[in-house]
């Protein structure tokens, strides 16, 4: 016999259904015989599988087959619904974050004053940043329009998702 061998939970359990080789078998026999507690725990199981075999089968109605298919043609439906919407979802983020990044870079363009003076190289200075005519331009008004048109849009995505959501609740229910 191997002095390594160590009995595990899984083990146990295929001893008890009888699912193991008889060199298998030998060896658990073996380590039942040295370790008490795991006789106990066997014991267990086996009581565990009398008991499950007594309880009585139920024949399942009618109808059963037809409403677990229909069941899952309708979860499949939603997984459907639910990864299309999140494809959507992303493609909106996405618009907002490109539409948001532009903005963002021009501020930040705008804002820089100057160049540290220790660079080996000369950079040309920017001009100093006059805010009032940033905040005047009327690309920054149409990008701030078109911002809020997007997350306007998006709202009225969500929630047109989620009427449909408990509308779809309401016919199931």
């Amino acid at each position: 016999m191997e002095n390594n061998f160590f009995l595990t939970e899984d083990i146990l359990w295929d001893y008890a259904d009888d699912f193991l080789s008889a060199e298998d078998k030998i060896r658990v026999d073996s380590y039942l015989e040295q370790h008490p507690e795991w006789r106990e725990r066997l014991e267990a199981i086996q009581a565990e599988k009398r008991a499950f075999s007594a309880l009585p089968l139920e024949k399942p109605g009618p109808a059963f087959s037809d409403r677990v298919m229909a069941a899952w043609a309708s979860e499949q439906a939603h997984a459907r619904a639910a990864s299309a919407a999140t494809g959507k979802d992303r493609i909106i983020y996405l618009i907002s974050a490109v539409f948001g990044m532009f903005i963002l870079s021009a501020l930040v363009m705008a804002g820089i004053q100057g160049a540290p003076a220790k660079l080996p190289v000369d950079l040309p200075q920017a001009p100093a940043v006059d805010w009032v005519e940033i905040f005047s331009n009327p690309v920054f008004h149409y990008g701030l329009y078109l911002i809020l048109i997007l997350l306007g849009l998006k709202v009225v995505d969500q929630y047109l998702h989620q009427r449909h959501m408990l509308d779809k609740m309401k016919m199931q229910g």
